[in-house]
C-alpha cells in the first residue's frame, strides 16, 4: 500500500473525484492497518455523512477527535452530522467547541446556523447564517439556509431576495426553487408555488402529466413522500379519473398497503395498486404532490368537496363495538368522545417542532364530561402511561391495538366526535372523512396551514390553534382547553 501519507493522499483524489467505493476502501485499509490514524478517521467519517450514513460518519469524526481534538475541522464536521442525525442541541455545542479553534470555518458556521433554526432560534440562526454568508459570499447553501431562516420570520421580502439571489447563479438549484415555493405556498400564492414545487424528486421515466388533455392513455397517480400528503392530494384522482373517461383512458393510484383498503373507497372509477417495485404499465405519470398544479389550483378553485374518503361499514360497526360507544335508541352518549394525538414520525424534518410532551395534554384531561381515546402511534404511544386514568376525569384510552391500516383508524374517526391533534397524517384523515378536528400548530406551521388562519380551505371539518410564539405551547395548549370547556358548558345547557 506505500507509505500511509500516499495512501492518504490516493483516498483524498478519490474521495474528490467522486469515487466514492475508492475512497472508502483506501480509508478502510488505512485504518485496518493502523486504526488511530486520525486524518483517514476524519476524512471518512466526511465520505460516510456525503453518504447520508450520519451514524456512522459521528462513530469515524469522534475516534478524529480523540486521537487529536485541538484540530477544528474535524469537530465542524461532527457537528454537522450530529445535525443531520437530529441531535440538535449537542450539534450546537460540537459547533461552539469548532468555532472556538477556529471562528473563520465556514461549514462549522452554516451548520450552527442551521441547527439553531431547527431549534426555533430564529434570530440567533439568521445571525450565524449571515456571518457565513459573509465569510463565503459564493456559497449558495449558506445563502439558500438564510432565506429559508428569513421566511421563517416572515420577512418574505428578503427571504425572496436571497432565493433569487442563488437561482440566478444557479438556476437548476433545487433547494432554493423549493425553498422559495414554500413561501408562496404558504402565503397562499399557490398557482406560482406549485410551479417552484415541481423541483422535487420524481419516481418514474414516463412523461409527467400536467393537466393536458388525456385521450385515451392510461395515467399513473403515485405516492412520493408521507402518508399525510398522500390523503390530502388523492381528492384529485376522482377529478382525472373523469376526465380520462372522457376520452377512453383510465387512472390508476398506486400506494402504500396501509393506505390501500382507504383508496379503494374513492370509487370505481380509480384503480388502486398497492405500490410494487415497479410501477404498473402506464401511459404518463404525476406524483399526487402534483396533481393541484396539474388542474390550476388556486385558494377558490381547491376541490373541497367533503368526505372524498369513508371507512368500510363493516369496520365503523365492528368499532364502534370494540370502543364501546353504541349509544342507546334515541339517547346521546353520555360523554364527549375525543381523540388525542401529540407525537407524528420522528423522522420529519420539524417534527421536534410539531410534536408536543403528553404531559402537555393535562388541560385538556382536566376538562369534565369528556371521554378521551389515544389514537398516538409510533414510539410516542408508550408515553401514555404517563398520563392519569380515572373514571373521573383525565382518563385515556389507548385504542390502537388492533388497528391494521388507516381504513381502521377511520373508522374508529367515524365512531369519536372529535380529534385533536398535531399535524401529521391522522389530521389528513379526519379532514378527507369530514370529522371534526382541532390542528395544534406550531408557531412556523407547513406551508399548507397558510397564516394567521384558524380555518383550512383544504379541509372544512378543521378549526386550527396556532403557537404565538415559537415553542410556545401552553398557551396554544391552554385555548383548546378553554374551548373545549365552553364546549361542554354548552352542551350541558342544552
Amino acid at each position: 500500500m506505500g507509505t500511509v501519507l500516499d495512501a492518504l493522499d490516493a483516498a483524498v483524489n478519490h474521495h474528490l473525484a467522486g469515487n466514492a467505493d475508492a475512497a472508502a476502501s483506501i480509508y478502510r485499509a488505512i485504518l485496518t492497518a493502523e486504526p488511530a490514524q486520525p486524518e483517514a478517521l476524519h476524512l471518512f467519517g466526511v465520505l460516510r455523512a456525503q453518504s447520508a450514513d450520519a451514524t456512522a460518519a459521528i462513530l469515524l469524526i469522534s475516534r478524529a477527535i480523540r486521537v487529536r481534538p485541538s484540530a477544528a475541522p474535524p469537530w465542524g464536521h461532527l457537528g454537522a452530522a450530529l445535525r443531520v442525525a437530529g441531535r440538535l442541541e449537542t450539534a450546537e455545542l460540537v459547533l461552539r467547541r469548532a468555532l472556538a479553534l477556529d471562528p473563520a470555518n465556514g461549514d462549522a458556521v452554516e451548520a450552527l446556523g442551521a441547527s439553531l433554526h431547527g431549534t426555533a432560534l430564529y434570530q440567533a440562526a439568521r445571525s450565524w447564517l449571515t456571518r457565513g454568508w459573509r465569510l463565503r459570499p459564493d456559497h449558495l447553501d449558506t445563502l439558500t439556509n438564510l432565506g429559508t431562516v428569513l421566511r421563517d420570520q416572515r420577512r418574505f421580502d428578503e427571504a425572496d431576495a436571497c432565493f433569487a439571489a442563488v437561482l440566478a447563479r444557479a438556476p437548476a438549484h433545487a433547494n432554493a426553487h423549493l425553498a422559495h415555493a414554500t413561501g408562496r405556498l404558504l402565503r397562499g400564492d399557490l398557482r406560482a408555488g406549485w410551479e417552484g414545487f415541481e423541483h422535487r424528486w420524481h419516481r418514474f421515466p414516463a412523461p409527467p402529466w400536467a393537466g393536458q388533455p388525456l385521450g385515451g392513455a392510461t395515467l399513473l397517480l403515485h405516492m412520493e413522500q408521507g402518508f399525510g400528503d398522500s390523503i390530502q392530494f388523492v381528492r384529485y384522482a376522482p377529478l382525472a379519473a373523469r376526465l380520462a373517461a372522457q376520452g377512453g383512458g383510465r387512472v390508476m393510484v398506486e400506494t402504500h398497503p396501509l393506505l390501500f383498503r382507504l383508496f379503494r373507497s374513492l370509487g370505481p372509477t380509480v384503480q388502486v395498486l398497492i405500490r410494487g417495485p415497479e410501477p404498473p404499465p402506464h401511459d404518463l405519470h404525476c406524483p399526487l404532490m402534483s396533481l393541484p398544479r396539474a388542474f390550476g389550483t388556486d385558494l377558490s378553485s381547491i376541490p373541497a368537496t367533503i368526505p372524498y374518503l369513508a371507512p368500510e361499514p363493516g369496520d365503523v360497526l365492528r368499532w364502534r363495538d370494540r370502543l364501546g360507544v353504541m349509544p342507546s335508541a334515541g339517547v346521546e352518549p353520555a360523554a364527549l368522545r375525543v381523540g388525542l394525538v401529540w407525537a407524528g414520525n420522528p423522522r420529519h424534518a420539524n417534527d421536534r417542532n410539531r410534536s408536543l410532551p403528553v404531559d402537555s395534554l393535562r388541560p385538556l384531561l382536566a376538562v369534565p364530561g369528556v371521554r378521551f381515546f389515544s389514537l398516538q402511534t409510533g414510539d410516542a404511544r408508550a408515553d401514555l402511561a404517563r398520563l392519569p386514568f380515572s373514571r373521573e376525569g383525565g382518563m385515556v384510552e389507548d385504542v390502537m391495538e388492533r388497528v391494521r391500516d388507516f381504513a381502521d383508524t377511520a373508522a374508529i374517526l367515524s365512531n369519536l366526535d372529535l380529534l385533536i391533534t398535531v399535524d401529521t397524517a391522522i389530521v389528513h384523515l379526519a379532514g378527507a372523512l369530514g370529522v371534526p378536528a382541532w390542528l395544534l400548530l406550531p408557531h412556523v406551521p407547513d406551508w399548507r396551514w397558510l397564516l394567521d388562519r384558524a380555518d383550512s380551505p383544504w379541509y372544512p371539518s378543521l378549526r386550527l390553534f396556532r403557537q404565538p410564539r415559537p415553542g410556545d405551547w401552553p398557551t396554544a395548549l391552554g385555548t383548546v382547553a378553554a374551548v373545549l370547556k365552553a364546549h361542554m358548558q354548552r352542551a350541558a345547557r342544552r
